[in-house]
Formats: C-alpha cells, structure tokens, sequence
C-alpha cells in the first residue's frame, strides 16, 4: 500500500507502510508543518507496517519538536502492526497513550 497522510483538524493520520525509502518525503513533509505550527497530532494508528528506520525516524521528530519548543504528540500505542518494532528499537516512550 501506497504511503498516504490524511490531514483533519490537526490530525495527521498516516496510513500504508513506512520504510526508509519513504522517510525523505515524510521528512520534507513535517518540517513544513512545523514551521507554521506550534502543535501538532500524528497518528500511526492505521499504519500497515513500518522498520527500525521508520521508529527512528517519528523519534527524531518527536524530539526535534521539543527542542524547538513545539508540542509533537504521536499516537498509535495500540497499533499492533508497529508495537513489536517500536519495543526492538525503544522508541516506544514516543507514543501517547491517548487515542484520536
């Protein structure tokens, strides 16, 4: 499945599959957001898969966003499909427990 960001209200919910062939979009992606934004939601809730890069990846954004004094919040804690790479690659403390 192809890689798809649905934007509502603040919410950026990102379906498919994240890999590291992906992650330079998302990159160019969110810096622009946060560039016009103080706050934003990221939800991985309704992805399909992704790798060790990807987790990596929603961690340095995660804390990039804090270090420019922005509040990142990234939900998707009860996504099967990301749970067991998230624990591999303690990236886990990222995810918010809320859910959209």
């Amino acid at each position: 499945m192809a890689l798809e960001i649905k934007e509502n209200r603040g919410v950026f919910q990102i379906n498919g599959v994240v890999t590291s062939q992906n992650i330079g979009a998302l990159k160019i992606y969110f810096d622009t957001v946060m560039e016009s934004q103080n706050s934003m939601v990221i939800s991985l809730e309704y992805l399909d898969d992704m790798d060790a890069s990807a987790a990596l990846f929603f961690e340095k954004l995660y804390r990039n966003g804090a270090a420019m004094n922005k509040v990142i919040s990234i939900v998707g804690l009860e996504n099967p499909n990301i749970s067991e790479i998230m624990a591999l690659t303690k990236t886990s403390y990222i995810l918010s427990p809320d859910r959209i």
